[in-house]
């Protein structure tokens, strides 16, 4: 019996080298993708329309017209390498990881970071940090607690604008960056109740989002590709002695994002190229 274990053991053995093959990694190799880490990015085109690569070079190059000395190259699967030849222009358009293409109804464009060792196909590319407004809170709710609970909501918490108590307080609405699933509906808002019973509506709005479905909250697509019933909130008024009206409005329309407007201005200086960002209205008035 042994003797039988030990020549099954030695036919296994046998077989696993067999089957194996050790490789060196090329040292030119590796220096490229050292290279490429820091001078691409990955792109998600979440659309339904058919985009040629022509087509989204065009469209980029109107978005980020100072920006010059970057290619773009399909990769298959709505994924796309960007590369850049300057790392501060790759900085200044990573400093937005979404990019609304063709309009309101167009396509949106979600950037990640190239990975280290150039596996692109196995990139999470579902999620992507978003910053998001939360409006309708009344003061006494405007803690990083409820920050907290609200942005669970919508995905999970990163960061939360203005921190402390003292910079929450000074501030219209709540605001948070939260890592947010593409393949699922976003989060509209919710009712929050006060103390004396009543509730308020906590609007949730979505910074640099376009390609929104108003019926049913995904991103990639507008109402009119949509077949899927619009998403309803049920609603209830009351009215002097007692009446009351129970009735229905969307939940999903253009109150949920917030269209920003950027404007890249490059200004050359005897000892360096300084990028300069006009914000417009992102940042929010207190």
């Amino acid at each position: 019996m042994n003797d039988i274990l030990a020549k099954a053991a030695a036919l296994s053995c046998g077989d696993e080298d067999e089957d194996s093959l050790e490789l060196e990694a090329d040292s030119g190799t590796t220096e490229s993708l050292e290279i490429l880490a820091t001078t691409a990015v990955l792109g998600r085109l979440l659309t339904k329309r058919a985009f040629s690569v022509s087509h989204l070079k065009d469209l980029l190059k109107r978005v980020w017209r100072s920006i010059v000395g970057w290619s773009l190259q399909e990769l298959g699967m709505g994924l796309y390498v960007i590369r850049f030849e300057k790392k501060q222009h790759l900085e200044l358009i990573m400093r937005y990881r979404t990019w609304m293409l063709s309009g309101p109804s167009g396509a949106l464009l979600a950037l990640f970071d190239w990975p280290q060792n150039g596996e692109w196909g196995k990139v999470d590319c579902s999620s992507i940090p978003i910053w998001i407004q939360v409006h309708g809170l009344p003061v006494m709710f405007m803690s990083q607690t409820n920050a907290t609970k609200l942005a669970a909501k919508a995905g999970s918490l990163l960061d939360i604008h203005n921190k402390g108590q003292e910079g929450i307080l000074g501030w219209k609405f709540l605001r948070l960056k939260v890592l947010v699933n593409l393949n699922r509906p976003l989060f509209a808002g919710c009712y929050v109740p006060w103390p004396n019973g009543d509730k308020v509506w906590a609007q949730f709005r979505y910074e640099r989002i376009t390609a929104l479905c108003y019926k049913c909250g995904t991103l990639g697509h507008d109402h009119h590709w949509c077949i899927t019933e619009p998403a309803m909130l049920k609603t209830k008024r009351e009215y002097k002695y007692g009446s009351t009206e129970v009735g229905s409005v969307r939940k999903l329309g253009p109150r949920i994002v917030l269209v920003m407007c950027q404007a890249f201005q490059i200004v050359r200086r005897p000892s360096q190229l300084a990028l300069l960002m006009e914000e417009g209205v992102h940042r929010p008035s207190p």
